[in-house]
């Protein structure tokens, strides 16, 4: 397997503007059956840190060295790989973790989908496959002994202090200015632009929103359809009226894991309540 890409490198000073590590105290060991155990935790202030759409901060290999995620992409949201400034290991939102880490004493390590699919459990935070370095073969990071475990991905800086992080706002527009938080309905769709990034729909589409879109009443059930996206998580709640001060319950379903579609529906048994009242709620995995 061919896991290198012609860049040149200037490696950075450890710890250089990193946030602290994400990685679980009890679970930080990954481990190559060539350069055995590696620590993401690392000196936990330059440890990994997983985030939202992409990693940074450094690895540690006692036999090694560290070995860098990647110090943040050029565009403020993804790692292109494919200059020398601008490599590193992203996050697609699903859980899968693509591109390049670098350690100077090892090279290129590569997160890749065909054959190690490494992955973040969007629930657990637990890492699972494997990674590939032409020089040291296969890193496990998850194995009988032990794995790597994120207690949360990282939002990363929110330099405009409006609630909405900025990768997503790079992401979605292109720049910090656009988009200006829960005051905000850039697409005049009804949710402002916060509540667009908590549901991660397109805050420039009217058409693309969190909204219930079909509600049965069927054989003393209810049947509740509502968009979801693959990057989310969901909880549906009822109430008895849809005041302000309404008292929400969850419907019995917990927190769900989205579907492989467009839209999810749950069944609800049916109450004696005159009205019922139905809302989705989206959830952002292990968010702080």
């Amino acid at each position: 397997m061919k896991a290198l890409i012609p860049l040149m490198l200037c490696m950075l000073t450890v710890g250089a503007g990193f946030a602290d590590t994400t990685v679980d105290a009890s679970n930080p060991y990954a481990y190559g059956a060539n350069i055995g155990w590696i620590n993401a935790r690392g000196d936990i202030a330059s440890g990994a840190v997983f985030g939202q759409s992409y990693c940074t901060g450094y690895l540690y290999s006692a036999n090694c060295g560290w070995i860098s995620l990647g110090n943040g992409p050029t565009n403020g949201w993804r790692y292109s790989n494919t200059a020398a400034d601008d490599w590193g290991v992203n996050h697609d939102g699903t859980g899968s973790l693509t591109g390049f880490a670098y350690g100077a004493n090892i090279g290129w390590i590569a997160f890749e989908q065909t054959y190690g699919q490494p992955r973040v459990d969007l629930l657990t935070g637990n890492l699972s496959g494997y990674v590939w370095g032409a020089n040291v073969g296969w890193i496990s990071l998850s194995n009988a002994q032990a794995y790597v475990q994120t207690t949360r991905l990282d939002s990363g800086p929110d330099s405009d202090a409006d609630g909405i992080p900025d990768f997503w706002e790079m992401k979605q527009v292109g720049d910090l200015a656009t988009l200006s938080g829960a005051g905000h309905d850039e697409d005049d769709d009804g949710a402002s632009d916060t509540d667009e990034y908590s549901s991660d729909t397109d805050p420039t589409d009217i058409n693309s929103s969190l909204e219930i879109t079909a509600l049965e009443r069927l054989d003393g059930t209810n049947l509740v359809t509502w968009s979801i996206e693959p990057t989310r998580f969901y909880k549906l709640e009822h109430a008895s009226s849809a005041s302000n001060n309404a008292d929400w319950g969850d419907s019995g379903h917990g927190i769900m894991s989205p579907e492989l579609a467009d839209e999810m529906t749950r069944e609800l048994a049916d109450s004696a309540q005159t009205s019922q009242f139905f809302r989705a709620r989206a959830i952002v995995p292990l968010s702080p």
